[in-house]
């Protein structure tokens, strides 16, 4: 991964659902996310360096609302976030058990 990579968690699904997001701006509609949160196992920034898991505690990352009829609570999974100080992601799939 180079410095400009997201933040990487892998992580047991706690809980995901759909979840409205306002506008900031007047007029323009809410518009719906997946909202996950992770019991998270391990956790390394961009450059690889290991994160306190401990410091992740009760972060939620947002994707499309696609995301809901895909996952499920109870699933193991692997979240690469936007950005290294983000929650937005990038990508997601299953992680192995180990």
């Amino acid at each position: 991964m180079s410095s400009d990579d997201g933040m990487r968690v892998v992580g047991t699904i706690r809980s995901i659902e759909l979840h409205a997001v306002m506008s900031k701006f007047q007029g323009v509609p809410p518009r719906q996310v997946a909202k996950i949160s992770l019991d998270i196992d391990q956790a390394t920034d961009g450059d690889g360096t290991d994160i306190n898991v401990e410091n992740l505690s009760g972060l939620h990352f947002q994707g499309p609302p696609e995301l809901v009829p895909r996952f499920a609570a109870g699933e193991r999974v692997q979240i690469t976030t936007t950005t290294p100080s983000g929650m937005h992601i990038a990508t997601i799939r299953p992680a192995p058990l180990s």
